[in-house]
């Protein structure tokens, strides 16, 4: 997209700022992982929130894709565990995030991936554990960058995009200018 997909507007108003008016209502903390110090001057400039309820950091190490947030997340995390939800789905519903999060209470694996009927993977829409984080180091030190060889190492347990949010809504992905509506 060559752009900040998380800072598009959507309806007037940042992309990312859709998904944490949704989080607001069911979450106790929102962390907010970017690239490097002017993405992070960005979206404190966009958002304006308190730091209080919004905390950003930025990645751990440049130029590591989606693990390196993970474990940047994680690793600043004051919970247990941690919704892992990227900036370009911006119709995540609160049904999404009561249901994952009850069933994180009910479950002790790992991660709680949504997977869909054909076996594709939602490792950017799941909730993980701090206790990932030392495979999610090691992951990173064999060279690996993406989430899906991080789940290969871990207790995962997969559930059904459905169970999760009936209509899949929360699943969209923005991913060119002509997917903005």
């Amino acid at each position: 997209m060559n752009q900040d997909k998380g800072l598009l507007l959507l309806e007037g108003q940042p992309m990312i700022l859709h998904i944490m008016k949704t989080l607001e209502c069911g979450v106790d903390e929102i962390i907010i992982v970017l690239r490097n110090k002017e993405q992070l001057n960005h979206y404190r400039k966009v958002l304006d929130y308190e730091e209080s309820k919004v905390k950003f950091y930025i990645d751990l190490k440049m130029d590591k894709g989606p693990l390196i947030g993970l474990l940047t997340g994680l690793s600043n995390l004051e919970s247990d565990g941690a919704l892992i939800l990227p900036c370009d789905s911006p119709y995540i519903s609160i049904e999404f995030i009561d249901e994952i999060f009850t069933l994180a209470e009910e479950d002790h694996s790992q991660a709680l991936v949504p997977s869909w009927p054909d076996g594709s993977l939602e490792p950017l829409h799941a909730y993980y554990r701090k206790e990932c984080i030392p495979l999610i180091r090691k992951t990173l030190s064999e060279g690996l960058k993406d989430v899906k060889s991080l789940l290969k190492k871990l207790n995962v347990r997969y559930i059904d995009v459905a169970r999760l949010d009936p209509d899949k809504s929360s699943f969209t992905n923005l991913n060119y200018p002509n997917d903005i509506p």
